[in-house]
């Protein structure tokens, strides 16, 4: 196999994994990364003229804070200590702005995590949109995370920001206050006007069609470089294939799996083509992900039976792997 190939998905990683479901998500995720789709979206209650998660009574800037001083503890990396830091310092700026009581309803903050440098923890390339809200004279905030296919150089550009090498502490440091009267996909689009870019409906269309479901199944089954170019070739099939084919009930032959299989896959937009849901196992969103003890599968830090090290968890999440010497033997 060509070694271009192997550098965009190790199928090594994913050799022995009886968990499905697991591989399923992280397709998801790798797809819905490559179509800059709506990863996801979060409300935040104002208490106290803080931000703070629901059911919570903490400032969520506490969370950010523990959790950096966690992960750099847990994880000290120093190509990470600066976009570690400017999470805190921009959402000191967001945090303020939108839970003062006389900040207009529908404002909002852009706050953009570009992908970390090489060999930086962080290879999520996203952006956050917080938007002010009031229900019954109750003010919220909610959260709407959109997956990139945008460079730091066309975030800045497109932004008429001015930077000619941005890193991504530029942008985290520094939140953009957004129109108040454009949507979050409305900026999303505008946003990736010169790239692709797809809403979440029309995503989910694709992912959840008999076509790609039979791929990734496939690819559950028997995880191979192969399968894995078939699952990327059947979603854009769907996309810029035949026209006239029903793809949410058409189960692919022998033949379409071969045409998968050695079509060349499609140069998405983003530094990073190729990556798979285990380029991005255990890699963190934010964080923030670090400043909670316990989640819904209980304790989130635990002890590697190998190294005898300290691990914690991204929130709701389970390791594969142990965080310092890699080994599959971790308790959780």
């Amino acid at each position: 196999m060509a070694r271009v190939e192997l550098l965009q998905y190790d199928v090594r990683h994913d050799y022995g994994e009886k968990d499905k479901t697991f591989i399923a998500t992280q397709l998801k995720t790798h797809l819905g990364e490559r179509f800059n789709v709506l990863l996801s979206i979060i409300e935040y209650g104002i208490k106290n003229g803080h931000l703070v998660r629901s059911g919570k009574e903490e400032p969520f800037i506490q969370s950010i804070i523990r959790g950096r001083d966690a992960i750099q503890a847990l994880d000290p990396r120093e190509v990470d200590f600066a976009r570690e830091n400017a999470e805190i310092i921009g959402f000191q700026k967001i945090d303020p702005f939108l839970s003062d009581p006389e900040t207009p309803i529908d404002s909002k903050m852009l706050s953009i995590s570009p992908e970390g440098e090489q060999g930086s923890k962080y290879q999520h390339n996203f952006y956050d949109i917080f938007t002010l809200k009031e229900v019954r004279g109750q003010r919220y905030v909610e959260l709407t995370r959109y997956s990139s296919g945008l460079s730091r150089r066309d975030y800045a550009r497109r932004l008429n920001l001015g930077m000619q090498d941005p890193k991504a502490e530029d942008f985290l440091a520094n939140p953009i206050k957004a129109p108040q009267n454009l949507s979050p996909e409305e900026i999303s689009k505008l946003l990736h006007i010169e790239h692709e870019c797809m809403d979440s409906l029309e995503f989910e269309k694709i992912i959840k069609s008999a076509y790609v479901q039979y791929c990734m199944e496939r690819y559950g089954e028997n995880p191979t470089p192969k399968a894995f170019k078939a699952v990327l070739n059947a979603a854009d099939e769907i996309i810029y294939g035949n026209k006239f084919r029903d793809y949410s009930t058409y189960i692919p032959t022998n033949a379409d799996l071969r045409y998968l299989e050695d079509k060349k896959v499609r140069q998405a937009g983003g530094q990073c083509p190729g990556k798979s849901g285990a380029d991005l196992d255990n890699s963190p969103f934010s964080v923030s992900e670090f400043g909670f003890s316990d989640d819904k599968f209980g304790s989130r830090e635990f002890e590697c039976p190998e190294c005898g090290k300290t691990n914690i968890r991204p929130k709701d999440e389970l390791l594969k792997n142990c965080q310092h010497c890699g080994s599959n033997k971790v308790s959780c």
